[in-house]
């Protein structure tokens, strides 16, 4: 099983030069990369709803060059699960939760369990980093598109 846990603040810049993010426009945006992450997410090249209830949706995905099924999970203005259910190798569940500190700052937090068989200990550990790596730029280039679509109006 591969691991990681990040939370990154949403609103680190307070000079004014970037815009200030609030819960709502976070998940709207989380809503928005649920439906189609291929702006929020560099190494996605394919991402098609294939159904949808009241609290998520299936989705067909190419991420970085695999064919996965994704059933995703809303709960609340909280947290989204992304579960891979089929395709490739790379199967386990990812979440991105929005977390408010005790002093109301808000925080991205992303944390993935994923499992690939047939790795050795050694490259289990280089899998992991890689990834980890993957999907810390991920989460950055999510807020960082957000603030673009908050300066749009979109959010």
């Amino acid at each position: 099983m591969i691991k990681v846990d990040k939370t990154l603040p949403i609103n680190p810049d307070k000079s004014g030069a970037v815009p200030i993010l609030s819960r709502d426009q976070v998940w709207r945006g989380l809503m928005m990369k649920v439906d189609d992450a291929r702006p929020f997410v560099p190494l996605m090249t394919k991402c098609d709803v294939t159904e949808r209830w009241d609290n998520g949706l299936l989705r067909d995905i190419i991420f970085d060059g695999m064919s996965l099924s994704e059933k995703i999970t809303f709960y609340g203005q909280e947290k989204v699960a992304f579960e891979r259910v089929g395709g490739g190798d790379e199967l386990g569940t990812i979440w991105n939760e929005i977390i408010e500190d005790a002093d109301g700052e808000l925080h991205l937090r992303f944390a993935f369990e994923l499992e690939v068989p047939n790795l050795s200990e050694a490259e289990e550990r280089d899998y992991r980093e890689n990834r980890a790596g993957g999907y810390l730029a991920a989460v950055k280039a999510t807020l960082d598109h957000l603030r673009k679509l908050s300066a749009q109006g979109k959010i």
